[in-house]
């Protein structure tokens, strides 16, 4: 059976037509699929404390610590107490042992009742005298000369006191206690061993109160001002403490052109140490009520910020304005977005706004 020539032409053009129809469908581009963000691409907007600080380090120090030395010569006797013990206020912390000031002690006593005796009967002489005088039996040259002994008795006897205060006070002084209530940090003497006057035998710390002296740039001195709060973290310890600016030298040093802050720290429990480092911040300005976000996630901060947040499965363009910026822990406080909303924090190269994207499974959004 032939075909006829119209019957072909029809045949032809039809399956052309079907070939240029498949042609189109394979040219036609397949859809993006979305991106999947991993964790690290994003954080959950929420609202929390931030603080602009002035970082600095420093070394915690004793606010109050004493060093004791010995007062007077003579042999250790006692020595109570070793290094890292506790001790109060006048707690005995050694025994000096010297015969030589009891004996000096005992001297000096005996001489008093001896001068007071004296002293005595010179009085008794002076009163009987005045009233011989009175009565014309003796001169006044001769009541003179007793009113002098008697003032030279009464000088004598205070001499004799003085120099028993003071023999008693080197006997006193043989008894060694603590200056202050703190930790004993340094023990220098053991029993038994010779020791000179004010040779030192304890270091005595009070670690209720420490202090952070802290360098600040020229630039940044000048904003502090006493009574400022810092927070700060000490290395090989958890959580985060609080010190006052306490003072601050306004004398720059020449070598540095650094200012001096001091720090006080409140240390009741003892849990810091004297010489451990820390680091953190005297705060200038703090918010409570932003959403903080990764200074990573604003883009353009210094013409039009805006940033990127997750909205119904796409990438949408947010405005923000920054209300506080913190470059030591490298976040900024925003409004313009609410708690709860996703905000991307990294560059994601290649994407854009309105490019769909794919949430990690943790987020559930």
């Amino acid at each position: 059976m032939k075909l006829s020539l119209q019957s072909l032409i029809a045949a032809v053009t039809a399956a052309l037509i079907v070939a240029g129809c498949g042609q189109h469908e394979a040219a036609k581009p397949a859809a993006t699929p979305p991106r999947q963000l991993d964790a690290s691409d994003i954080v959950e907007a929420s609202a929390q404390p931030l603080a602009q600080t002035v970082p600095f380090t420093g070394t915690l120090k004793p606010l109050n610590e004493a060093l004791v030395a010995a007062r007077v010569e003579g042999t250790l006797a006692e020595v109570n107490v070793r290094a890292g013990q506790p001790v109060r206020l006048g707690q005995v912390l050694a025994v000096i042992a010297n015969e030589a000031l009891r004996q000096t002690v005992a001297e000096q006593e005996a001489q008093l009742t001896n001068q007071e005796a004296r002293l005595k009967l010179a009085r008794v002489k002076l009163d009987r005298q005045r009233e011989l005088f009175t009565k014309g039996f003796i001169s006044k040259l001769a009541l003179d000369e007793l009113e002098s002994d008697f003032a030279v008795q009464a000088g004598s006897l205070r001499v004799q006191q003085a120099q028993l205060k003071r023999a008693r006070e080197d006997l006193s002084d043989t008894v060694v206690r603590a200056p202050i209530a703190g930790v004993v940090f340094e023990r220098a003497k053991n029993p038994g061993e010779r020791i000179a006057r004010n040779e030192k035998l304890f270091g005595v710390a009070d670690l209720s109160e420490l202090e952070i002296a802290a360098s600040l740039p020229s630039r940044e001195g000048a904003a502090l001002s006493p009574g400022m709060r810092a927070r700060f973290t000490v290395e090989g310890m958890p959580g985060e403490f609080s010190a006052n600016v306490a003072r601050i030298n306004p004398v720059a040093s020449t070598s540095t052109r650094t200012f001096e802050a001091y720090l006080r720290v409140s240390n009741p429990d003892g849990r810091l140490k004297a010489g451990q480092f820390a680091r953190g911040g005297v705060v200038l300005h703090e918010v409570d009520d932003f959403v903080v976000l990764p200074a990573s996630a604003v883009r353009e901060r210094e013409k039009s910020p805006w940033v990127l947040v997750v909205k119904n499965g796409r990438l949408s363009r947010a405005q923000v304005k920054v209300e506080l910026e913190s470059e030591a822990d490298r976040r900024v406080a925003v409004s313009g977005i609410v708690p709860g909303q996703t905000v991307v924090t990294t560059e994601l190269i290649g994407m854009k706004e309105g490019d769909a994207v794919k949430l990690p499974l943790a987020t559930g959004k």
